[in-house]
Order: C-alpha cells, then structure tokens, then sequence
C-alpha cells in the first residue's frame, strides 16, 4: 500500500473552499430549494456530456449488473441528499443544520469500517473530537433545543447518511470508472431526481431576473461543477471520512464570506462572528486540518489496489493513444 497522494488532498482543500460558497450563492440566487438542486445537478451533468457520453458506455460494458446498481443507488442517494438538505431549512434552524452536520464524520467512520474495511484509528477519532467541539462553540449562542425542529433535524441526519452511503458507493465505483463518466451519472440520476421533486412541489424552473440566474450560474459552477466533483474525485484515494470531516469547515468558511460581503448585500446583513465563533471556527478548522495531514501520511487502503489491472492490462483511466511499457500496468488516473 502507498501513501495517500498530494494532489487528492490539494483537490480536498480546494473542493472545501468552492463548496462553502454555495451558501452565500444559495441566498443570492433566491430559486426555490428543488429548482435550484434540479438546475445546479442537470446543469453540470449537461457541461460534462460531451467529454463523459464515450466513456460511460466503455465504463458501463466493464461494470457488471451489480456495480451498475451501485451506480444507481449512488446517484439516487446523492441526489436525495440534495432534496432532504434543502427541505431540512424549512423545519429547523440553521444552527441545528450546522450542529448535526457534525454527526457526517462519525456516520462516514462507521461505514467505511463497516463496509469498506477502512480503520478507525486515535488520529482520526481525535480530530473527530477537535472539530466536533469548535462546531459546538461555534453554534453555542444561537443553538437551542426545539421539540417542534425535531422532523427538520431527523432531515439533516437522513441527508448527511445519504451523501456519506454515495460516497462510500463512489470509492467501489471510483477505481473502475472514469472520473468524467462517474460524475456525469452522478449528476444526471440526482438531478433528475431533484427535477421530479421540483415538479411535485410545484418550484419555478424558470422566469428568473438575470441577477438571480447570474447566482444561480455560480451556484452551478462553483461549489457544484468545482467543489462537488473535487470530493467525488477525492473519494478513489483517500478514506470516506477524511472527505466528510473536511465538509465541515464549509459553514466558517460561508459565514466568514457571508460577513466580508455584509455591507454589499442585504440578504447578509444578518451575519455576524462572535469572539466564541471565531474560537469555535478556529478549533474546528485545526481538527479538519489536523484529519488531512493525517490523511496525508496514512497509507491508502486496499481499493485502489485492488481495482488495478493485472500487469499489461489497462486501467479505466489510461490514455488510449499511449503504449504499454512492458511488465508495467497502465496508470489509473483521472
């Protein structure tokens, strides 16, 4: 087994940053919940199309009918994630968002050492302990427990298992797909879904100001084509519960854009960051910092490996065009 790469862990902490502006879009773009997860999904699967139709049909004959349910379920879920997280807002608090995001880690450790055979170890559960509890100061003013929020909270927790579940099916999936053809799934089978759910609920598609279709756009390419697609590109190498620590820093990170911005725009008024904030955010950003230099010098597990092509053979990723060196198997990178 080898050390964890350099670049998934770059692609980790710039997928952070481009995700954490989907907060700050969200409020600008003000497209109701569903339309908005429908267009940023269908959107990005649309942009992806022309580089992702070729490879999904070589990934599809390779797969067999199991992985290709796995696919499904991983699209499926991903886009439920999508329409719970959205829904979620309307029945609790945001600080209640934010809190139990905090349990997304601790699910993505169970699963991985549950169904991916990924190890629990102090590290991980120290940097667990260290973020949980900057999220806990973070949130310590605005937070209180409101039995009527407890059908929006079960959301928040169902949303953060389904992303972890697509997740964990995408690091199977990963090493026998192409990044591009992955994603292009992903996107189209949630974002269908979101579109049904958008029906269903009647949002407005379309009929837009051009303001709000410009923050619709950077909603689509920012934390979706950018931010989303660095995580699912992440997965192949690196444990599920290094990816789901990092999401936490996404609410510091929105609140700090959110309060640099305030005096532009309205919808930010509201912002603030307290002395206990900022400790909290600091503490939080060490524990997800702390989990990724971990990451950086854990060995990887056995997936990537085990996916590989014997010697002489290819792997999804390879480059066509290009000869093998004798005795040596294609890379697999995407």
């Amino acid at each position: 087994m080898r050390p964890v790469k350099t670049l998934p862990l770059v692609a980790t902490v710039i997928g952070v940053f481009a995700v954490s502006m989907a907060a700050p879009y969200i409020l600008l773009s003000e497209v109701q919940p569903y339309a908005l997860a429908a267009w940023r999904l269908l959107s990005v699967a649309l942009i992806l199309s022309p580089f992702a139709l070729a490879p999904l049909l070589t990934d599809l004959a390779r797969l067999g009918a199991g992985e290709r349910i796995k696919l499904l379920a991983s699209g499926l879920t991903y886009g439920a994630h999508f329409a719970f997280f959205a829904l979620a807002f309307g029945y609790t608090s945001k600080e209640s968002v934010v809190v139990l995001i905090g349990a997304q880690p601790l699910m993505a450790m169970a699963i991985g050492r549950v169904f991916l055979g990924e190890a629990i170890t102090r590290s991980m559960l120290g940097a667990t302990a260290l973020s949980l509890l900057g999220l806990g100061l973070f949130v310590w003013n605005d937070y209180s427990f409101d039995p009527g929020h407890l059908w929006g909270d079960a959301m928040v927790l169902i949303c953060g298992l389904l992303i972890v579940i697509s997740y964990a099916i995408g690091r199977r999936l990963r090493p026998r797909m192409k990044l591009t053809s992955y994603l292009f799934s992903l996107y189209l089978l949630g974002g269908l879904g979101c579109l049904a759910a958008a029906l269903v609920a009647g949002n407005a598609l379309w009929g837009f100001h051009w303001v709000n279709w410009y923050y619709l756009g950077c909603a689509i390419i920012i934390p979706t084509l950018i931010g989303h697609s660095m995580f699912h590109y992440v997965v192949k190498y690196v444990p599920v519960f290094y990816v789901n620590l990092a999401i936490l820093a996404e609410p510091v990170i929105a609140i700090i854009v959110m309060l640099l911005f305030r005096e532009r725009f309205e919808v930010f008024r509201a912002s603030e960051l307290t002395g206990l904030q900022a400790l909290g955010g600091a503490l939080l950003l060490a524990g997800v910092a702390m989990g990724l230099g971990v990451a950086r010098k854990a060995k990887g597990d056995g997936y990537e490996q085990d996916h590989k092509p014997a010697a002489g053979g290819r792997g999804p990723d390879a480059d066509p065009q290009q000869p093998e060196r004798a005795g040596k198997p294609a890379a697999s990178e995407s």
